[in-house]
């Protein structure tokens, strides 16, 4: 069976630290605090911690640990109720095919900026989204796209990433992307 490397491994929990630890052991402190605060019955909610062990994708050199959204259900909940993430984290959607998609903002607190990658994984077409909003970004007006990455609003900016920039990634082994519903 494969890892499963979907938003599930990530935990949304409300409490964070202010000093500093290794990647390692604060993902393992994360998870055990989580572990021990979220019933199994209750969609955890507050900061996105990074999984133990980290999908990350690059972009002009600028690493960022992303979750994996890859099913139907994951896609869809994206980064709602997500109140706090960590400064070079995200989520990376993914998608079994190329097509016009669109996102919006709803119940999502947090502002972020937003990427659409290509099937070559290159940038076309990126955007700041306002948080708790329904405005739709991309739709009928985007070229077909395989893959959204979501990140804290200004994080392209601040690496100088712009459209037409390729993203390199490696998805994990046995993934099981779903189709669109």
């Amino acid at each position: 069976m494969a890892p499963d490397t979907s938003v599930a491994q990530f935990e949304r929990v409300t409490n964070h630290t202010s000093f500093c630890l290794p990647r390692r052991v604060a993902a393992l402190v994360l998870g055990l605090l989580a572990a021990t605060a979220c019933s199994k019955d209750k969609t955890p909610t507050g900061i996105l911690v990074p999984p133990t062990a980290p999908n990350v994708v690059t972009i002009n050199n600028a690493p960022a640990t992303v979750a994996i959204a890859a099913t139907n259900t994951l896609r869809d909940k994206g980064l709602m109720g997500v109140t706090r993430m960590a400064a070079d984290s995200g989520m990376l959607f993914v998608f079994s095919d190329d097509r016009q998609r669109a996102f919006w903002m709803k119940d999502t607190p947090i502002p972020l900026s937003i990427v659409f990658l290509d099937a070559n994984k290159k940038i076309i077409f990126m955007a700041d989204m306002a948080p708790n909003t329904t405005t739709t970004w991309g739709g009928l007006n985007s070229l077909p796209m395989r893959y959204a990455l979501e990140v804290n609003q200004g994080w392209f900016a601040a690496h100088g990433i712009t459209v037409g920039m390729f993203a390199t990634f490696t998805l994990p082994t046995g993934l099981v992307i779903e189709p669109d519903q």
